[in-house]
């Protein structure tokens, strides 16, 4: 370390001439007051000043909570928004399941009317069918009666024909052997078979009455199977003939 020695050099003072000083009382009481004035001054400053701070405080506090009430206001609207909005959805949600619900059910009433409505379709048409079927039934038995009654009133129609045309035949044939008596005479080529049946009967002179050639023919046909020898030779003599016939036959 290094020494270091201060060395002082002593003034010498002089007298100063001041300026005379005038005495005055003083008053204790008014430096008293005085002092209780600047002590209530500086008080009621610091009042202020606290008050000031406090009204401050206040206002911050009343600002905070301003703020604070209209964040929960804010909040408590959102909150609010948010849960009439999920109401909302929930009553739509709930809503649309309802009309879903409906539209399905009216849907499967829908559907089950459509298909009671295709089963009575099909059974008026199978009953109708069944119904039509019934009638084409009668019909074809009424078709079939009638047309075997007018089978039976044609068969005997015609078999009452057959019957006067015999009748009218034989009466013509009493006729024509009344009318020429032994002088009218047909003749006729006749061929049969080996049995006898008649194949061919032709007229190759006729008796001028056209009524009783054509009852001859009927005769010869009728007559149908000649009799014949059964030996085989006389078959060659026998298959081609002429027949004579008279009223008198």
């Amino acid at each position: 370390m290094l020494g270091v020695t201060l060395w002082v050099q002593p003034r010498t003072l002089k007298p100063v001439e001041g300026k005379p000083v005038q005495a005055k009382a003083i008053d204790l009481a008014a430096i008293e007051r005085e002092k209780q004035r600047i002590a209530a001054e500086k008080k009621k400053a610091e009042d202020e000043k606290k008050r000031k701070e406090a009204e401050k405080k206040k206002k911050k506090q009343e600002a905070e909570e301003r703020k604070r009430k209209e964040a929960e206001k804010k909040k408590k609207a959102e909150e609010e928004k948010k849960r009439k909005e999920a109401e909302k959805q929930k009553k739509e949600a709930e809503e649309e399941k309802k009309r879903q619900a409906e539209e399905k059910k009216k849907a499967e009433e829908e559907k089950k009317r459509k298909e009671a409505e295709k089963k009575k379709k099909e059974a008026e048409a199978k009953a109708e069918k069944e119904r039509q079927a019934e009638e084409k039934k009668k019909a074809e038995q009424e078709k079939k009666r009638i047309e075997e009654e007018k089978k039976k009133k044609e068969a005997e129609a015609k078999a009452e024909q057959e019957r006067q045309a015999e009748a009218e035949r034989q009466q013509n044939e009493q006729d024509a052997v009344s009318a020429f008596g032994a002088v009218a005479w047909v003749s006729f080529t006749i061929r049969v078979d080996r049995e006898g049946n008649v194949t061919s009967v032709k007229m190759s002179r006729s008796s001028g009455n056209a009524r009783l050639d054509e009852s001859a023919e009927n005769a010869i046909y009728k007559a149908s199977p000649l009799p014949i020898p059964s030996e085989a030779r006389f078959y060659e003599y026998l298959k081609e003939f002429e027949f004579v016939f008279s009223p008198q036959n």
